[in-house]
């Protein structure tokens, strides 16, 4: 066993749950540290504005929240590793994860590694990924200024991020395959107040088109198919857990694959948490997710400790 790499808690993901635990993990005596494969934030920081989480008055870009949670991490001295998970073992007593920068090993282990989008599943969508298909209207919108676009889906994030680009796009078709939206009233009745966006309801997308870029959809009105001139979609048809290093079975989850938690963030094994989005939960959010991993560090520690 290399004790280099030995530590109380390995923390898989640096968004607000892990980020909070590792915050909280080292409060509790615990060394402690962080697996990233990105930037820490998570998809906080590819967020336009963060409104709703307190001690921010007037909200905080993701990008700004990014490094302020970098700037604690280095304060606290956590170890921050930007690695690509490849493999978990976790029946052992100390938990082992292999990474492309190699071994790590923690007496416990917490997974808050979040989610990600689900694929529309048509022709064109791959083929234009990144060239007029996207997921993220905050990552992307900018180049979409004065540009006619589509919005496909009907909950939270597509009625929020169909306000966003509205801020850019000339004009929004708002794709979704109900006679009514799932995000929350407030919402709902923001965007059908904007001029800019037009719903279009009981459509599904069969086919995204273009040579180099987006050209047009082919979509499906009440069963009569038609095209769509735009260029650009952004996709919002609902998220997964990023779960996939883990081995099927070995830890309980749901039929969509988010882990099942106790309310202290334990799993099916000892010594094993999650926290944040990757987790069986009603709310998704910021705080939410800083909320788990408080709670899983603490009873991490207790686990350790005892």
């Amino acid at each position: 066993m290399d004790k280099k790499n030995l530590f109380d808690l390995v923390i898989l993901g640096g968004g607000p749950a892990g980020t909070t635990a590792a915050l909280y993990g080292v409060r509790a005596g615990l060394s402690v540290a962080v697996i990233e494969n990105k930037a820490l934030g998570g998809e906080i920081v590819s967020t336009d504005r963060l409104d709703n989480f307190p001690a921010f008055p007037d909200g905080i870009t993701g990008f700004e929240f990014g490094m302020l949670l970098e700037k604690q991490m280095d304060n606290l001295q956590v170890p921050v590793h930007y690695t690509q998970i490849e493999k978990v073992e976790l029946k052992e007593t100390i938990k082992k994860i292999t990474t492309s920068a190699g071994l790590f090993e923690g007496r416990a282990v917490l997974f808050a590694t979040g989610t990600e989008p689900n694929l529309l599943g048509v022709k064109g969508e791959l083929e234009l990924r990144g060239r007029g298909v996207s997921y993220c209207a905050t990552c992307d919108a900018a180049f979409f200024r004065d540009k006619e676009i589509a919005v496909v889906g009907g909950g939270n994030a597509a009625l929020e991020e169909a306000i966003f680009l509205d801020r850019f796009a000339s004009k929004i078709y708002l794709i979704h395959r109900r006679d009514q939206f799932r995000g929350v009233k407030g919402l709902q009745d923001k965007v059908l107040s904007m001029p800019g966006i037009e719903v279009l309801w009981n459509t599904t997308v069969s086919k995204i088109e273009g040579e180099q870029k987006v050209d047009r959809l082919v979509i499906v009105q009440d069963g009569q198919e038609r095209e769509l001139d735009v260029e650009g979609v952004f996709i919002y048809a609902g998220r997964r857990p990023n779960t996939e290093f883990l081995e099927k079975g070995i830890i309980e989850t749901n039929e969509s694959g988010y882990i099942i938690t106790s309310e202290k963030m334990e799993t099916s094994l000892p010594g094993v948490y999650a926290a944040g989005d990757i987790r069986r939960k009603f709310l998704r959010q910021v705080i939410t997710a800083a909320a788990d991993g408080a709670i899983a560090a603490t009873a991490a520690a207790q686990y350790i400790f005892a």
